[in-house]
């Protein structure tokens, strides 16, 4: 039973890196519901969640707002680059 629930729950690490992914991409079914399980549990991460939208929003929002220089933005090949790094780090 404790290798199934092992499999099941998350860790607080991990349930945070799920919570910040998903604003990402999509998560797949598994990883969606053991989050759910999780914030049911911990209300520590269910937070950290909730306060991950809340900045995500304020971000996509300041940039709605704001008229950025495109040499203050990241030309997609440095976008390309840096998203490949993370995804290897995080692999």
């Amino acid at each position: 039973m404790k290798k199934l629930m092992d499999k099941i729950m998350l860790t607080c690490k991990q349930a945070t890196f799920f919570s910040s992914m998903k604003s990402f991409q999509k998560l797949k079914f598994v990883h969606r519901i053991q989050l759910k399980l999780h914030f049911m549990a911990c209300k520590s991460c269910h937070e950290f969640d909730h306060q991950s939208q809340i900045i995500d929003k304020s971000m996509v929002d300041f940039y709605q707002n704001t008229n950025l220089k495109s040499e203050e933005c990241l030309s997609k090949e440095k976008f390309s680059q840096i998203k490949s790094v993370v995804n290897q780090h995080i692999k």
